[in-house]
């Protein structure tokens, strides 16, 4: 792969204390969570829930996860 194609993913930490973000992926979620991404889509289909606290919102076709109930469900402040 060439410098130009290649993806840089943002780690947990940063998706959780980027103030400007609102929702991530469930794919983004399950790496937030440390868990693999079919569990996390099993666990959201069978409850609509990753976990306690921390619903899946459906926006047409997009499942995506609300930073505030993440960051809510695991002890961690909201970034200033």
């Amino acid at each position: 792969m060439t410098e130009q194609n290649e993806r840089i993913r943002p780690s947990a930490n940063d998706l959780l204390n980027d103030p400007n973000r609102v929702t991530v992926s469930v794919s983004q979620a399950s790496n937030i969570l440390g868990i693999a991404k079919s569990t996390a889509h099993s666990a959201y289909k069978s409850t609509g829930f990753l976990m306690a606290g921390v619903p899946v919102l459906r926006i047409g076709k997009r499942c995506v996860v609300s930073i505030a109930h993440l960051r809510a469900a695991l002890g961690f402040p909201d970034p200033t």
